[in-house]
This record gives C-alpha cells, sequence and structure tokens, in this order.
C-alpha cells in the first residue's frame, strides 16, 4: 500500500439553515487504528441562513468521513473545511519503510 500524507484539520464553517440545529459527526482513518469517531459539533439552530465556524484542534488523519444529522430540515448552501499536510505516516510493523529519491547536490 502507498504511504498516506496525514493531514492536520484547522477548522470547518458551514453555510446553513437548520430550525432544529444540527450535529456534525466526524470521523478520522489512520493506518492502524482504522475508522473511528473522532468528535461530534453542534451546530446551533438558526431562523435564517447562517455561517458557523467551528475549530478541528487536535484532528489529525489520513481520511476523514463526516455524517450530518438532525431532528429536523437542514439546508446546507455550502462549506469549507481548511487542513494543511504534515508528514507521512507509515508503520513499520507493517514492513513499511520510508526513503528519499536520490538527492544530487550539485558538487
Amino acid at each position: 500500500m502507498p504511504l498516506e500524507r496525514v493531514k492536520e484539520f484547522k477548522d470547518t464553517t458551514f453555510k446553513y439553515d437548520a430550525p432544529a440545529g444540527w450535529a456534525l459527526e466526524i470521523k478520522r482513518y489512520m493506518t492502524g487504528t482504522g475508522l473511528t469517531v473522532w468528535q461530534t459539533i453542534n451546530f446551533p439552530a438558526s431562523s435564517g441562513v447562517r455561517t458557523y465556524t467551528a475549530p478541528l484542534d487536535g484532528l489529525e488523519a489520513i481520511l476523514i468521513k463526516l455524517k450530518a444529522m438532525s431532528t429536523g430540515v437542514v439546508r446546507l448552501h455550502g462549506g469549507v473545511i481548511r487542513f494543511r499536510a504534515i508528514g507521512v505516516y507509515f508503520d513499520g510493523a507493517n514492513g513499511e519503510i520510508w526513503e528519499t529519491q536520490e538527492l544530487g547536490f550539485g558538487i
């Protein structure tokens, strides 16, 4: 299996209309742990279109999966998740290794 880059997530912003409010369940995937629930974020009820930003401090993952839940109607108008790639994850117990490509120093 190819090595996957680990991402560090900063925050998520959603533009929505939800009279009953809603929740966002975030699952993360890391090699060796599989897909596990990381956190559930509760978004407040709104009487019109609202923009809400929630921090994702401490979330590091190869992949994430989102699940929106509500007891009422939710209208999602858009969303953004900010993250950056921070490195490569490999598991030596599975025989995985990491090597650079050939390095030429121009000397």
